[in-house]
């Protein structure tokens, strides 16, 4: 017979990565969530290789580490699981406004705070955004979608006056163009406004589709 669970609260090291040096005076500061399997040294490089100086990208990892095949070799990591998943949810919630707090110099002399996400992270970036009290002024979701368990109610209310992109390549090779359009009326059936785009490409970051979404939101 399984026993019932018992917890404990403990401090835990998390690891993020900036596009740029801190001593840089930025314009504009966005978080970028990673998707599942990635390491942020990697993951972050998509954004240093943009043409955009002026935004200070911050780039978390998730609390998750593990082999990717295997134990051994390459290291991967994700947000959560399915076992326990609530406790990892609030986890990632508190460490994700934690780090938002600790840039608090740089957002408060921001013009915009953005939200960025792909694949997995797209789930971790709705439900942190709707739990949070922070500041945001846009929300941009690349190859994934809206958690299933996500409070529409609280969600809508926090995404109703800031722009919500969703993106997806027309070969993703996890999301099809039709799933995509299908969850994208689900969404707004249920009273979510939001901005859908769709490019030429795999599951990937693509830095020309990045670099013209970012002008496109940043641009006054």
């Amino acid at each position: 017979m399984l026993q019932d669970p018992h917890y404990i609260t403990i401090q835990k090291t998390a690891r993020y990565y900036l596009s740029g040096p801190l001593s840089h005076n930025y314009e504009h500061v966005c978080f970028v969530l990673h998707g599942y399997g990635q390491l942020v040294p990697y993951f972050i490089r998509h954004f240093e290789e943009l043409e955009m100086n002026d935004v200070l990208f911050i780039a978390p990892e998730g609390l998750h580490r593990f082999y990717l095949n295997g134990s051994k070799g390459r290291v991967g990591t994700s947000w959560m699981t399915k076992e326990d998943r609530l406790n990892d949810i609030a986890d990632y919630c508190k460490y994700l406004d934690q780090l938002y707090e600790h840039f608090g110099e740089q957002i408060a002399s921001a013009k915009t705070v953005g939200l960025f996400a792909f694949s997995q992270g797209v789930a971790t970036a709705c439900r942190w955004l709707t739990a949070s009290e922070h500041k945001f002024d846009y929300l941009v979701n690349y190859a994934g979608a809206f958690p299933p368990d996500l409070d529409h109610k609280s969600a809508i209310a926090k995404m109703r006056n800031i722009p919500v992109h969703m993106l997806v390549g027309d070969a993703d090779e996890y999301i099809s163009l039709e799933k995509f359009g299908e969850h994208i009326r689900q969404l707004e059936a249920q009273g979510f406004e939001v901005e859908q785009e769709t490019f030429e490409g795999e599951h990937k970051l693509y830095k020309p589709v990045l670099e013209g979404l970012f002008k496109k939101l940043l641009t006054p």
